[in-house]
């Protein structure tokens, strides 16, 4: 992929905000369909009992206004607030695919900026639900290392990090991502005979299980910020030469997520030390 296809922008389709409509209306009729048969059963009981004109008349006007105040009103009061709801919601989320990561901005009330590097990507899937299916769209998800699993969707609070919706071509922007993913995960000259070694294997396991106990926080923390101070180099410059965006190694030296075994070696590399020593057992 040329350096011209990048950055890839993209936005909701708004077909999105159809399909949580019309789950939203389904949602209003098992509420308001019950109300409105008690309503009228109850109408039919009155009229029943109810032998002048007058009191006919009187009992039509309070259905009437009990209809209005408690469910016409309300459903279209609900059914507006939800419908600008959802078009702000669209007209803010945007995503950005670059060179070095991937870009999430979305919001209503609060405006949230993801950035995921694409070394923490562990899997990309893409579903559509029976929803969806209806509106042809299909949602996209970005599983990283130490993501949080979510319990679903309510109808204001959408999925958080790693969740691209209302897409009509999801497979372009899978193989976007796949591709830079596949960039990012190859491994720098002159390591690959050594993690295949036979005699190295051991060597190999060990930096798994480091970065594992990481991820962990079993007692162990990164050296990194240390040792970059150590030959006076900035995150910023460490970052350019590892070829990585400088939140990256922020992230790294605060511990917040584990770097990948190809990156630990540019790391080391570049502080000219071995990836052992960028790891150390906290006090």
């Amino acid at each position: 992929m040329s350096k011209k296809d990048f950055p890839y922008e993209g936005i909701i389709h708004s077909s999105y905000k159809k399909k949580n409509m019309l789950k939203l209306n389904i949602f209003l009729m098992f509420i308001f369909v019950p109300i409105i048969l008690i309503i009228l059963l109850n109408q039919l009981l009155q009229r029943s009992g109810a032998h002048e004109a007058r009191n006919l008349e009187a009992n039509e006007l309070t259905i009437f206004l009990v209809l209005l105040y408690v469910v016409i009103i309300p459903y279209i009061s609900i059914s507006i607030i939800f419908y600008l709801y959802y078009s702000s919601y669209i007209r803010n989320f945007t995503y950005i695919i670059s060179e070095d990561n991937i870009v999430i901005e979305h919001g209503v009330f609060t405006k949230t900026r993801v950035t995921i590097p694409y070394n923490r990507i562990q899997s990309i899937n893409v579903f559509s639900g029976f929803f969806d299916r209806r509106f042809k769209i299909y949602t996209l998800k970005i599983i990283t290392a130490g993501s949080e699993p979510t319990s679903g969707i309510t109808l204001l609070k959408p999925r958080r990090e790693g969740y691209i919706y209302g897409l009509k071509e999801p497979k372009i922007i899978e193989a976007k991502i796949n591709e830079m993913i596949k960039k990012y995960s190859q491994l720098p000259e002159g390591l690959e005979n050594k993690i295949f070694k036979p005699e190295e294997l051991a060597f190999d396991n060990f930096i798994s299980y480091i970065l594992s106990k990481m991820r962990e926080g079993k007692g162990l923390k990164t050296r990194i910020k240390e040792l970059r101070e150590k030959i006076n180099l900035t995150c910023a410059q460490l970052a350019e030469k590892v070829g990585v965006p400088v939140q990256t190694i922020n992230y790294l030296e605060e511990g917040r997520y584990n770097p990948s075994l190809s990156l630990a070696y540019k790391i080391a590399t570049v502080l000219e030390c071995k990836i052992e020593d960028l790891f150390q057992l906290a006090v």
